[in-house]
């Protein structure tokens, strides 16, 4: 009897993806394949955030934590172990838990609060990774963290502020930190094959 292995999805998974630290809350629903990779969930995740992929991160799974891991890097004996995200499912490494955790940028520290809130079944055999709703948009790189993002906001929405016109040089443009466009990011997520 010949048993054949499946290898593609058995159900796609309603992600959302919260910011801490950020009021009102920058949120947004995804949904994915539930054989995706964590390195193919980390590109999703910088494409409906809004991130540009320039830092480290890592995903915080059941007290594990996976990421790239670098042979050589000499700070690796200082945190917790990094196990590779090569090659690691989402389905496998989540299990029946609800929650895990995504950082990214180590220095700004931004830490994102997944959910699972839904399996649902398959509508085609080849599924995409859709972006179906979020609110607020991303802060800029490199802008400090949540507190750094809150001085930011400060600066640019008071022209009276003594820090404006340096954040109106630095960020290039006005910021309205109310607006996310999901079909943009639905453009971006696009490019991720799965």
């Amino acid at each position: 009897m010949n048993i054949v292995s499946r290898t593609g999805p058995n159900s796609l998974l309603l992600l959302r993806i919260e910011l801490e630290h950020c009021s009102p809350v920058i949120w947004r629903s995804v949904l994915v394949p539930d054989n995706i990779t964590l390195v193919k969930l980390h590109r999703v995740f910088q494409e409906v955030m809004g991130w540009r992929d320039c830092h480290l991160h890592e995903f915080i799974i059941d007290q594990r934590h996976y990421g790239m891991v670098d042979p050589d890097d000499p700070f690796a004996d200082l945190g917790p172990e990094l196990i590779s995200e090569k090659r690691k499912k989402l389905e496998k490494v989540l299990g029946r838990r609800k929650r895990f955790e995504y950082i990214y940028d180590y220095g700004d520290n931004w830490r994102h609060t997944i959910t699972l809130e839904n399996r649902l079944p398959l509508t085609s055999a080849q599924p995409s990774i859709t972006c179906i709703g979020g609110e607020m948009a991303c802060p800029p790189e490199d802008v400090g963290g949540p507190g750094g993002y809150f001085e930011f906001l400060e600066a640019m929405t008071d022209p009276q502020h003594e820090e404006h016109e340096n954040m109106m040089r630095w960020w290039g443009e006005a910021f309205d930190p109310g607006i996310f466009d999901s079909l943009l990011a639905n453009e971006r997520l696009k490019q991720i094959k799965l």
